[in-house]
């Protein structure tokens, strides 16, 4: 504690000006301990990396679209290509103009070194140009209606920095040169972060905020102990009885939350054991795995009610509800309700009996069948969530462990296909398409591509669906590719959806104002993770309290 305290203290004793400035403190993620690592293109860098030293091109929200680095972007008629508009007048942190030639650059960098590419935007690079002074033009492999979704992803860096960097995967950029808000990284320590205005932000007249600090945080316990203790202005974790334990601590704690992304089992479809991998491939025990679980004790108990029943076979988030048809919902739903006879049946029919009496099923060979779950270490509703489905499935006859281990470690096994079960959540998206696609896509299966999809499932007919839906403007043909996507997802069951995880926000008034909320004055702040975009500008809307000031 005395080490976090000397280093923010240096920090704010060495920031420039007689005021203090006004730091907001974030949790975007747990820690096991920082490494000074701003390059964007490496997936284990510092979570304020994107957004806050990286910006975007555009951010898109349910409102719309907020333009960042691009003011416009128009498709071409045949969907192959898309212009953007770059925004003038914005610098490099260093003072260099940022310009067309930094985003052709960046772009046409996925192409030439894939392994940089964690989002597979290169794919759909045919070629780029500079048209005029702040005009990029871009051409497509295929027809995309989508792409400029895909963009806002895109990770725009200084050419005059990166050209002269020949090992980019492995380079660690601990002294970024960024566009985003917060460039001057003020200290500096395995357990504390502070970064400090960009002095050439485009936006600085607006920006209330002077520095932003990310402290180390281990695991939700720690959070919560010091989330309540009022040290974090903003945060996204799980917290048990959040009510009690957190914002009945101070009227100036809120939080919000509402149903996002489902939390599913995953399978290994690629498991290194012939047998076991046969037992896996099979839809009969998918399903009765997924009938062996009671997910409303699950809800109750693992994750303290804070999370709802999943309304959709395939994991869609209950928000696309309007998306699928009444006869295409209701479909699949027994197969994801708690239906313990007909799941050992189903096993029954697979040949995984009790051979020695043990209460515990034997594979067809006679060997011991034994599963594993693997969750990331720190994630507690997770390892609860595990847990309890591994005693669930016990009174089935399935013999099931359960396995923390660090989050590093954990996408490494899925990527490896070494693991036998993993517990997952997902993206989520302004339409049921960034789901679908990121988990059920088996373009999404490469050594560099994010988790979502490394059951390794592979199915021709969904990989033609999304396809065809990024060809569609059409609502309606759109609507009907969903339909047709959901049902075949469904009907294999690839996955098993446990609930939907509620998308937690805890948030303080103490120090800053200017938190989002719905026309009926609920709060609307999002989350705070790295993956969230939106992020940013609701951070360009803090103002400090007349308390801060």
């Amino acid at each position: 504690m005395l080490s976090r305290l000397l280093t923010l203290c240096i920090a704010l004793v060495s920031f420039a000006g007689t005021a203090s400035p006004h730091t907001l403190t974030i949790i975007p993620d747990l820690s096991s301990g920082f490494v000074r690592n701003y390059n964007p293109f490496r997936v284990d860098r510092l979570a304020t990396t994107r957004d806050f030293i990286f910006e975007p091109l555009m951010v898109f929200e349910d409102d719309g679209v907020h333009f960042r680095l691009a003011e416009s972007y128009t498709l071409t008629p045949d969907l192959k290509g898309i212009i953007l508009t770059l925004r003038d007048g914005i610098m490099w942190s260093d003072g260099t103009p940022f310009s067309a030639d930094d985003v052709v650059y960046s772009l046409l960098l996925l192409k030439k070194e894939p392994e940089l590419d964690y989002n597979s935007l290169g794919d759909w690079i045919k070629h780029i140009e500079k048209q005029g002074k702040n005009e990029v033009y871009i051409s497509l492999t295929r027809p995309n209606a989508q792409i400029a979704h895909y963009l806002q992803q895109a990770i725009i860096v200084p050419m005059h920095q990166w050209q002269g960097i020949s090992n980019k995967r492995f380079f660690l950029n601990p002294n970024p040169v960024g566009t985003g808000p917060f460039t001057d990284i003020k200290a500096f320590s395995s357990n504390n972060i502070v970064q400090c205005r960009n002095p050439h932000y485009w936006q600085q007249n607006t920006l209330n905020v002077d520095c932003i600090r990310f402290p180390q945080v281990k695991s939700n316990d720690e959070l919560l102990s010091r989330l309540s203790n009022g040290e974090f202005d903003w945060a996204s974790a799980f917290i048990p009885d959040i009510e009690r334990n957190y914002a009945a601590y101070s009227r100036d704690y809120h939080y919000h939350h509402k149903p996002s992304t489902i939390v599913s089992l995953m399978f290994n479809f690629r498991h290194p054991n012939e047998e076991m991998r046969k037992i896996i491939q099979d839809v009969r025990f998918r399903r009765a795995v997924s009938m062996g679980i009671t997910r409303k004790t699950l809800i109750d108990v693992a994750v303290f009610g804070q999370g709802e029943k999943p309304t959709f076979a395939s994991g869609l988030e209950s928000k696309f509800e309007d998306w699928i048809d009444n006869s295409a919902a209701e479909q699949h739903l027994y197969y994801i309700r708690f239906h313990p006879k007909a799941a050992s049946r189903l096993l029954d029919t697979l040949d995984l009996k009790d051979i020695d009496g043990d209460g515990y099923r034997e594979l067809p060979s006679g060997k011991r069948l034994t599963l594993r779950i693997i969750a990331p270490t720190g994630w507690s509703d997770f390892t609860s969530a595990a847990n309890m489905v591994a005693e669930m499935l016990a009174k089935v006859g399935l013999r099931v462990s359960t396995e923390d281990i660090p989050f590093p470690e954990y996408e490494s096994r899925m990527t490896k296909a070494e693991y036998d079960i993993s517990i997952t959540n997902y993206f989520s998206g302004l339409t049921p398409f960034n789901y679908l696609n990121t988990a059920f896509n088996s373009h999404y299966q490469q050594p560099t591509s994010p988790r979502y999809a490394k059951h390794y499932f592979k199915d021709r007919r969904i990989d033609n669906l999304l396809s065809e839906f990024l060809l569609q403007t059409d609502p309606q043909k759109q609507r009907k590719l969903i339909n047709q996507l959901h049902l075949r997802i469904s009907e294999q069951q690839v996955t098993v959806p446990l609930y939907y995880k509620l998308e937690m926000v805890e948030f303080t008034t103490t120090r800053f104002k200017g938190w989002r909320k719905h026309a009926d004055g609920s709060p609307n702040v999002p989350p705070i993770w790295n993956t969230e975009r939106p992020r940013l500008m609701q951070l360009l809307e803090l103002t400090p309290t007349e308390s801060t000031d």
